[in-house]
């Protein structure tokens, strides 16, 4: 069995604690401006999404621990042309918000499948692109100053 090296298990672990603190952090801030009753009540209306209930808010940001991971998961065989490169996190940047909104999978406020199969309104589509483009910046930005910080020998 393929046991992975130290380097891949400590890049993931980094990987998922900045996620989530960005996450959680920058949600916070932008709770007061996102209408998230509203959206979900347009989700559950026309797709067919679990009811969104108050318990499956308090457990969101433990799913992002597999989210962090994923991503983590997906990009460490680039490490070397993402991290250790110059424009380092503005290459995390667009490639993590490429995945999230030009490439999402579903149609969430903010991305452009949202836009063209959602009811939301157009400020809320505003509100939601500016925040998960400052919450990817923000991750970017310090999952590279402290990845780059963490110069160490993994034998």
């Amino acid at each position: 069995m393929l046991k992975p090296s130290k380097k891949f298990v400590h890049f993931t672990i980094r990987f998922i604690l900045v996620h989530i603190l960005v996450y959680i952090f920058i949600g916070v801030i932008f709770k007061n401006f996102e209408n998230y009753v509203g959206t979900l009540i347009n989700v559950d209306t026309y797709y067919d999404f679990k009811a969104s209930e108050p318990a499956l808010f308090r457990i969101a940001s433990v799913f992002q621990i597999f989210r962090g991971a994923f991503f983590a998961f997906i990009l460490y065989p680039f490490y070397d042309t993402i991290i250790k490169s110059e424009y380092a996190w503005q290459k995390l940047f667009f490639i993590i918000w490429g995945f999230s909104f030009i490439g999402a999978a579903a149609p969430i406020p903010g991305s452009i499948e949202g836009l063209i199969y959602t009811n939301t309104t157009l400020v809320e589509h505003a509100i939601a692109f500016i925040k998960y483009t400052v919450e990817i910046s923000v991750f970017s930005w310090f999952f590279v100053k402290w990845e780059n910080r963490t110069e160490r020998d993994y034998s």
